[in-house]
């Protein structure tokens, strides 16, 4: 049976965290917000529907890396 590495999962969580609050970030920097003046659950939630968004996204394109274990 074929499964996706632990590591590469993690790998991608990690991955997919760091974008999304690059992304966050980089909008608000552009834009012009203040983190200050901004709702804290509104933000972690945006913050977190991105990072699923983009782990599932690294998730997929990488599964055409699969090991055999067994």
């Amino acid at each position: 049976m074929k499964t996706l590495d632990v590591e590469m999962v993690l790998i991608c969580a990690v991955t997919a965290v760091f974008e999304a609050l690059g992304l966050v970030a980089g909008a608000a920097a552009f834009v012009g917000i203040r983190f200050q003046e901004c709702d804290a659950a509104a933000l972690t939630a945006i913050c977190f529907g991105l990072g699923g968004l983009f782990w599932v996204v690294l998730l997929i394109f990488n599964s055409s890396k699969r090991s055999k274990r067994g």
